[in-house]
């Protein structure tokens, strides 16, 4: 009879499966929620550097613009002419990025691949080689000299410890090697 009264008392399976169940709704709720937040956050910041990306494209144009006056007024009309079309493509440019979401920016990139691949490669290409060009200006440089006492580790036949490549080859001796050849 004590058993019964154990079992009374014990909550049965349909409890556990229902309370489980609201667990898993309240994990799947949560969730869902911060998936939300995160997605707005990102969606915010993606905005905001696009935002940056047309300033900075406006500010090229502008400077084009300015540039080209120059090569207009004086002996480079042609050339001058070339420069205001340039200016004035980025100026557009920049004015669409800025009225349009991530998304419209990213079907028109997908568009232009589609109607001008060469010229989008060629775009692609541009970009990388200038990001490439401001990656490496902009790296520390490995090869500076520091002020101090300088060792010559070589001179000991030791590797030195710091910045070593690994195709280090102690140094040898002439005689050495003439006479293995010998042999």
């Amino acid at each position: 009879m004590i058993v019964h009264g154990e079992e009374a008392s014990a909550p049965s399976a349909e409890d556990l499966k229902q309370k489980i169940s609201d667990d898993m709704q309240s994990v799947s709720d949560f969730a869902r929620k911060e998936a939300s937040t995160v997605s707005a956050k990102a969606k915010e910041a993606a905005s905001d550097q696009k935002n940056i990306l047309a300033a900075k494209l406006g500010g090229i144009a502008e400077a084009m613009e300015k540039v080209a006056g120059e090569l207009e007024s004086g002996d480079n009309r042609d050339i001058g002419k070339l420069t205001r079309t340039l200016g004035d493509s980025l100026r557009s440019a920049s004015d669409r990025i800025q009225d349009r979401s991530i998304g419209e920016i990213a079907n028109m990139a997908e568009d232009f691949g589609r109607k001008q691949p060469l010229a989008f490669l060629s775009i692609a290409a541009i970009a990388g080689l200038a990001a490439s060009r401001f990656l490496t200006a902009s790296a520390p440089k490995s090869g500076t000299v520091k002020s101090g006492p300088v060792q010559n580790h070589a001179s000991a036949g030791q590797a030195p410890a710091h910045n070593t490549p690994s195709t280090y080859v102690a140094p040898t001796s002439l005689a050495n090697t003439e006479g293995r050849a010998r042999d």
